[in-house]
């Protein structure tokens, strides 16, 4: 049986010490903590969008809490349908995680740098520009950027506006769905341990 008491949004927030809300907290977290994660992991918790990403980064993390202000204000009636809302969100978001690993494995490089001991992830376009194909037309993108560099004002005479463009927003999308379907996800698992919405059996 459901609780049908109104549950206030202070008590709501503070439910989030619970493991749903825990979970809701450190994915909305996830676009700042990435940045101290190691090489490959970096992409998996944000992606490489050039001079975009710090404050792409910040807009994702206000996106979630926002998501998480929005769950409480849809919390619904008590229907059969509101049980599995939290089990639906979820399953959505596997289709954008999908296309942000295949969007990952298309456009972003890490490059290498044995000098340093590290490695560089950018995030790269799917057309090459004239300078590129006339000097690199034989070359992986790799190598390119190994001979180039990984700096922004490389990557632009590398790779045309409109593909690196439509590369990074496409990433940053997919990424920000799933990054919000599990927020909204978990919020609402929140809700349903304070008995706002009943938990499927």
């Amino acid at each position: 049986m459901a609780d049908n008491r109104p549950i206030t949004l202070n008590a709501y927030y503070r439910a989030f010490v619970s493991g749903w809300g825990g979970l809701a907290s450190l994915f909305s977290a996830i676009p700042l903590l990435s940045r101290f994660l190691p090489g490959d992991a970096m992409a998996a918790g944000f992606p490489p969008l050039g001079n975009a990403e710090g404050p792409a980064r910040l807009l994702a993390v206000v996106c979630a809490l926002a998501a998480t202000y929005c769950a409480y204000f849809s919390r619904a009636n008590y229907s059969q349908q509101n049980r599995r809302r939290v089990y639906r969100a979820m399953v959505a978001a596997l289709l954008p995680l999908i296309v942000y690993v295949a969007l990952l494995i298309r456009f972003v490089r890490t490059v290498e740098i044995p000098s340093m001991g590290t490695a560089v992830q950018v995030s790269v376009g799917w057309e090459r520009t004239e300078f590129a194909r006339a000097n690199f037309d034989r070359e992986s993108d790799w190598d390119m950027l190994r001979n180039r560099g990984t700096n922004e004002e490389e990557i632009w005479k590398l790779w045309t506006p409109k593909s690196l463009l439509l590369s990074r927003l496409s990433l940053y999308v997919s990424y920000l769905c799933a990054l919000l379907l599990l927020v909204s996800a978990f919020s609402w698992g929140v809700l349903s341990a304070l008995g706002e919405m009943p938990v499927m059996q």
